[in-house]
């Protein structure tokens, strides 16, 4: 590791997730940190540099850094975890302990984090990181279409909606395939950025007209009340609905069964496809982080003396 990515000397909590976690507290290992992790009692990490820990024996005094997974902090401080088979759960009451420079990670922000005093960085929100994250999704939304389907993606309708970081990368690699790719957005230069790309373009507001047609959806908008609640009657029933969004679900897998729609929550596919490579680009975003944050704390004690 370069100097500039040291680590040397950091104590860091990884606290439950999946295999990106996994290769979180691995890279964070290599760049030096003493390394806690919770949740992970189904693993081996017997290397020098990993301590196992319940999540009340965390040294939170001496805490630089605390790691949640991608899908954040649940209600009562439940975490996630697939190496456990014991329920995690952080107690807000301990997080009073922890030193004011210490920096908090999270995929998404949920209500529990919006409590925290401390600094929460949500990587979903970073640029970098979600434009990266797009090629495994895209790859994995590819997986689940060849899987759920029995007809090719070339020749098919495809519905994308959201032009964002993800949905431009999905469409572009559907496009590429020999599919025809609608992509719903309300930004006119979207719109503009689709038919250069020789998507075609819908208003949001319009896409019941298309979804008879379409052998898929894909929906990357993390929202109840931007698609109107009668929309989903016009769904064809050999059509293919495939949720990616995190936050609030434009259907929710009760109302899919009761109109019999073929429906996939898939809001972790990363980590699901390419666990690796998806952890890989957490780790070096945080770490970079964690570097500039530590040579901001030096600039400031400089100028304090």
């Amino acid at each position: 590791m370069t100097e500039t990515s040291s680590l040397s000397g950091y104590h860091i909590a990884i606290v439950g997730g999946d295999a990106r976690q996994k290769e979180i507290a691995h890279y964070c290992q290599l760049c030096g940190a003493n390394v806690y992790v919770v949740g992970f009692d189904q693993l081996a990490l017997t290397e020098p540099g990993f301590t196992k820990l319940d999540s009340h024996e965390l040294p939170y005094e001496e805490l630089d850094a605390i790691v949640f997974p991608v899908s954040g902090v649940g209600e009562e401080g439940a975490v996630r975890s697939s190496f456990s088979s014991k329920q995690i759960e952080v107690d807000i009451k301990m997080f009073q302990k922890l030193n004011k420079d210490c920096v908090l990670f999270s995929g998404i922000q949920t209500p529990w984090l919006e409590q925290i005093q401390q600094t929460v960085v949500y990587l979903m929100d970073e640029d970098q990181i979600a434009i990266q994250n797009s090629i495994p999704t895209a790859e994995g939304v590819l997986w689940l279409l060849l899987q759920h389907t029995n007809h090719t993606i070339h020749g098919s309708t495809i519905l994308v909606t959201g032009f964002g970081r993800i949905g431009m990368t999905i469409t572009r690699v559907l496009k590429s395939l020999g599919a025809h790719v609608i992509c719903g957005s309300s930004s006119k230069s979207e719109k503009a950025r689709m038919i250069e790309m020789g998507i075609e373009p819908i208003d949001l507001q319009r896409i019941s007209s298309c979804l008879v047609k379409c052998d898929a959806w894909i929906n990357t908008i993390p929202s109840k009340s931007v698609f109107a609640e009668d929309l989903f009657n016009q769904i064809s029933h050999h059509c293919l609905v495939i949720e990616l969004a995190s936050g609030p679900k434009v259907i929710d897998q009760q109302t899919a069964d009761s109109l019999g729609l073929r429906y996939i929550d898939a809001p972790s596919l990363p980590g699901l496809i390419a666990p690796k490579t998806a952890g890989i680009i957490l780790a070096t975003s945080i770490i970079e982080r964690l570097n500039t944050h530590q040579n901001h704390q030096h600039q400031e004690d400089n100028h304090d003396l």
